[in-house]
């Protein structure tokens, strides 16, 4: 079976997603389109071109944050965002994505309040326009440069989405640009999040910061994003390394987002292998799809290609990812049993 279509047709599962960043080019055309029936003059005139972020682009990691500014102009009505998250759900289910964990910040926009941001999203998962197949669920985002004020009120709102919606709001994460804010100004928000039932995913070790890296993986998340300096080959020390080893959480991990952001040289060169020696659980994630113009089968083949992985091990990591995941057991079993099924029928 040829690799892309074997990467394809694996039933995968997707941990690491921001909305905003996964938006196709396709999709954003269609927002426009949205705006411009609806009247909204003021969003006709963005410039996709400059959203997607290549191999080749000049931006650095900071620069790259700016680019969101793009997809949200696009996103800032409830019925906007309701068409945002089902074409991004419909583009993963097309690309063979049982299972997803999409994230999100919540905005106030001209038009709709933090609530009704989520609310949109949460009604496009659970009441969706078109047909979708794929289970979702969502992890509501706090951004690094928010003030404390509004970290306590998205925290808020976390909690009493989960509390109404609780097969769907699943989780809470720390997000944004890693030169911005500190780690411990966020702990208390997270723990009222993280005791009213939701899990919590951290993005960790993005730029070289060991002592802001261990106190992430003391507070022990559930999960955490990118870990790229962590091990001391990257930028991260012996005691880093040390304390992710021990601790065994889980690394959601996005091949082409680090190595287009600069943080990693190159795909062979990147902290996946240390990862996969050291006997962590790995997620491989797209990240930011539309920004780094990726698909999660594409990570799939490239970590394949990069590392010199057998289909079987490359089945191994979906099937791995799914023991990774915040939604309850039975999702777990049933996603397990659809990548068992596939694994046995190629093998038989």
């Amino acid at each position: 079976m040829d690799l892309n279509f074997f990467c394809k047709e694996l039933p995968k599962i997707e941990l690491h997603a921001h909305l905003n960043g996964s938006l196709s080019q396709a999709t954003m055309l269609q927002l426009q389109r949205y705006y411009v029936d609806a009247g909204i003059s003021d969003k006709t005139n963005t410039f996709l071109d400059e959203f997607q972020i290549g191999a080749g682009d000049t931006r650095n990691l900071s620069e790259c944050f700016q680019v969101f500014s793009i997809a949200h102009s696009l996103t800032s009505t409830s019925e906007a965002l309701v068409m945002a998250t089902e074409l991004t759900l419909q583009e993963f289910q097309e690309d063979g994505c049982c299972y997803i964990e999409l994230r999100s910040t919540p905005r106030d926009t001209q038009y709709i309040t933090k609530k009704q941001y989520i609310d949109s999203i949460i009604r496009a998962m659970e009441k969706p326009s078109i047909n979708l197949s794929i289970i979702s669920k969502l992890i509501i985002s706090i951004n690094r440069a928010s003030q404390l004020q509004e970290v306590e009120e998205i925290a808020d709102i976390a909690i009493e989405r989960h509390k109404i919606h609780p097969d769907t709001v699943v989780g809470i994460e720390l997000s944004g640009n890693p030169a911005v804010g500190n780690f411990g100004d966020f702990i208390p928000a997270l723990n009222r999040a993280r005791q009213s039932g939701l899990k919590v995913t951290l993005h960790c070790g993005e730029v070289c910061n060991p002592e802001e890296v261990l106190e992430m993986l003391n507070f022990k998340p559930e999960r955490i994003g990118h870990g790229v300096c962590i091990h001391p080959k990257y930028g991260g020390t012996e005691e880093t390394w040390i304390a992710l080893c021990q601790s065994k959480i889980p690394v959601e991990v996005c091949l082409t987002s680090n190595v287009n952001t600069k943080i990693t040289p190159d795909y062979e060169s990147h902290h996946f292998k240390e990862l996969i020696e050291a006997g962590l659980s790995v997620v491989l994630c797209t990240d930011d799809k539309g920004v780094f113009a990726t698909s999660l089968s594409q990570e799939y083949r490239l970590c394949a290609e990069s590392f010199a992985l057998t289909r079987i091990q490359v089945a191994k990591l979906s099937l791995d990812a799914a023991q990774c995941i915040f939604s309850e057991a039975n999702i777990r079993e049933l996603i397990i049993g659809k990548i068992l099924k596939f694994m046995n029928d190629y093998t038989s």
